[in-house]
């Protein structure tokens, strides 16, 4: 298991390769794993690749899969369980595959029962476990549960080992930071981190922002030395994933934009100490 000293490479923020090239540039620019979303993977299946294939290049260049994303059926609550059991087994089978501990959990939807939430998410929960998964839940200012108010409770109530919180500090600044409610939060709970920056002025568009303008750490004004104290007092679990979704960074060559993502983190973990 990854610990928060572990950086994670996100692959939304670099410019799009073929799977064993993202994996050795994560590699060659001290990532100890890499995040991916549903449709990496479906990219990496279309080069032929199994998940025999994937698991052995990640497992020669040493880079673990941190987290694959994503469900969402659990949100809808119990009145799903058949979409929530078969969405959660067939990603938390793939996840197991390829060496995974975690899948993320989200909602996409503008509006959210969260105690019928909570219900969906221990039943995925329950499913999770038995592939040796780990669900993390993460809020999006623009949906049902947009702040960690909101998150939260949802992860609480479920009363699940496995379930936490995946905090994107870049949602965290955008939802309006609680540092209070944050401080109060198991530090156990707190299973990933993924790390990006923002000027204090939001765009008229917060999610085009969110997709494609994100900044590199350090180059905003999100308090990120801040967050990481908090979270290093409460003990938090799980590794800093550096996820910057920026048209620019993706425009470099991969190793260039890996290694701009993995100089900026240690920058930023260096000054929280």
């Amino acid at each position: 298991m990854l610990t928060p000293a572990d950086l994670v490479l996100c692959l939304g923020a670099v410019q799009t390769a073929p799977f064993a090239e993202r994996v050795r540039a994560a590699r060659a620019n001290g990532f100890a794993g890499i995040s991916m979303w549903m449709s990496h993977y479906d990219e990496a299946r279309a080069e032929g690749l199994s998940h025999a294939d994937m698991r052995a290049l990640l497992d020669d260049a040493g880079v673990v899969l941190a987290m694959l994303e994503y469900i969402t059926a659990w949100a809808n609550g119990p009145g799903d369980r058949d979409a929530i059991v078969e969405q959660t087994a067939r990603i938390c089978g793939i996840a197991e595959e390829l060496g995974a501990d975690t899948v993320l959990a989200v909602t996409m939807e503008p509006a959210t029962d969260l105690a019928a939430a909570a219900e969906g998410l221990a039943i995925a929960c329950d499913v999770a476990a038995r592939h040796g998964q780990q669900l993390g839940v993460e809020f999006l200012p623009w949906t049902g549960i947009p702040n960690l108010a909101a998150a939260w409770p949802v992860v609480r109530d479920a009363e699940r080992f496995n379930a936490g919180l995946v905090l994107d500090a870049w949602h965290w600044f955008r939802s309006g930071p609680d540092p209070d409610l944050l401080r109060a939060i198991p530090g156990e709970k707190v299973i990933h981190l993924q790390i990006s920056d923002a000027p204090a002025q939001p765009s008229p568009d917060v999610v085009a922002e969110t997709i494609g303008h994100r900044l590199l750490p350090g180059q905003g004004d999100v308090d990120l030395a801040g967050l990481l104290r908090i979270l290093d007092e409460t003990g938090r679990r799980g590794p800093t994933a550096v996820e910057v979704f920026s048209d620019w960074l993706r425009g470099h060559p991969i190793d260039e934009g890996a290694r701009l993502a993995s100089d900026a983190a240690r920058t930023v973990l260096a000054a929280s100490r």
